[in-house]
């Protein structure tokens, strides 16, 4: 019964059932954690939209951010797919980190951003964690090589914006693990179109 009020709670940001559930058993949102192993509160909330609660319960456990759903995603990826940036900030704000945990695929938040094309973020994420715009997925490829997969050429120029901000700019020569460059990539897309 508490992690089914403890789920509707989070979905629909209602702090006060929260409280009382803490107030009650402290325990309550461990409990929560043993039995529910599709996804934490935080998804829930984060998919929800309910900043709120999210800001609440990574106050009172900064650690639940770092936890995969069962498809392999974190809340900070969510909220990153939802386009939701004032999410993705106040996440960030516990913890700037989290950009650079791998997830589903060994993807970043960054990658989900390139792939979605959202520009915003990618400029807060590299705000606040520059070093993971060298990370790769499983397949070696690094957001580039995902932004022009996804034709998502804003994102794409985005990113070598930072590239040359910070000094990178060889990412862009390097191969994914079939050696296949962004430069390829964009040269077929071009000619696609």
């Amino acid at each position: 019964m508490a992690n089914f009020m403890l789920s509707e709670a989070a979905r629909n940001g209602n702090l006060d059932v929260l409280e009382n559930l803490l107030r009650e058993n402290p325990s309550v949102l461990a409990d929560f954690r043993l039995t529910s192993l599709a996804e934490s509160l935080l998804h829930v909330a984060t998919k929800s939209g309910q900043l709120s609660f999210v800001h609440k319960l990574m106050k009172i456990d900064p650690g639940i951010a770092a936890e995969l759903n069962k498809d392999g995603f974190r809340a900070l990826d969510i909220a990153v797919i939802m386009d939701n940036l004032e999410m993705v900030k106040e996440i960030l704000s516990f913890d700037q980190g989290l950009c650079m945990l791998k997830g589903k695929d060994q993807r970043t938040a960054l990658h989900y951003a390139a792939i979605k094309g959202r520009t915003e973020i990618i400029d807060e994420l590299l705000q606040s964690c520059p070093d993971s715009i060298q990370e790769v997925t499983v397949h070696g490829e690094t957001a580039l090589h995902l932004a022009v997969k996804s034709y998502q050429f804003d994102a794409f120029s985005v990113l070598v914006k930072w590239l040359e901000r910070l000094s990178k700019v060889l990412i862009v020569n390097m191969g994914d693990r079939a050696g296949t460059l962004c430069c390829t990539l964009l040269f077929q897309r071009n000619n696609m179109q």
